[in-house]
């Protein structure tokens, strides 16, 4: 596996080479930046445990408030609902 991933590593750098380099009609400067974005090592990968304890509650009730809330057009249109049906007297 590692000889595969050198190789593809050695294709991509021969490719910005190819189309970078100042011989063959490329720009230096552009060459430099993307040989340096080829050697840039990997992003970092970090791993977040869900919350234990108090935190687990506390996530949970704010997943909880923010799926009580609704769009406010509706909102509006239920308090107008509520004023009509609490007028009537039957």
């Amino acid at each position: 596996m590692p000889a595969e991933a050198d190789r593809e590593a050695r294709r991509r750098r021969r490719a910005v080479l190819r189309a970078y380099h100042p011989d063959l009609g490329g720009d230096a400067e552009e060459l430099i930046r993307q040989l340096q974005l080829l050697d840039r090592p990997a992003e970092e990968v970090v791993l977040v445990l869900p919350p234990r304890g108090l935190r687990a509650v506390r996530a949970w009730l704010r997943r909880r408030r923010r799926r009580r809330t609704s769009h406010p057009r509706r909102r509006s249109v239920l308090r107008r609902r509520r004023r009509r049906t609490t007028g009537r007297v039957r």
